[in-house]
């Protein structure tokens, strides 16, 4: 699969850096969230820097590569890919998130930013 986590997180969210909503909402704003499909060979690393959004592939073996030392994300998400793809898809609400986290499917570092996570879904919606 020449498709890694990581592309198909861009394609979703890239298209932000058009949008005239996400550019003021997050224009004061910057922080890096790490995306970890815990079934996947790759994390993804969106970084939030004023405005602009950016996401990069980064290995998820050996374990020290996604350290918050080394990265330097603000928030972290692991989860399976499906979960993933349901949370981008708009079919998991805040609440149906929490629930996860709760039942150890979906494992979380800095919730305050996965609240941002899902912000970033509901703006490319209304665009």
């Amino acid at each position: 699969m020449s498709d890694t986590f990581a592309d198909s997180i861009k394609k979703i969210y890239e298209p932000l850096n058009e949008s005239e909503k996400f550019k003021e909402k997050y224009k004061e704003e910057q922080f890096k969230i790490l995306l970890n499909p815990k079934d996947g060979e790759y994390a993804a690393l969106l970084s939030i820097d004023k405005g602009k959004i950016s996401i990069e592939s980064i290995r998820n073996k050996p374990k020290q590569n996604l350290d918050k030392e080394t990265l330097g994300w603000d928030g972290f998400l692991q989860t399976k890919i499906e979960i993933f793809k349901d949370i981008g898809d708009g079919k998991l609400k805040g609440g149906d998130i929490v629930k996860k986290v709760v039942t150890g499917k979906i494992k979380v570092k800095g919730p305050k930013y996965l609240t941002q996570f899902a912000e970033l879904g509901s703006i490319l919606k209304e665009d």
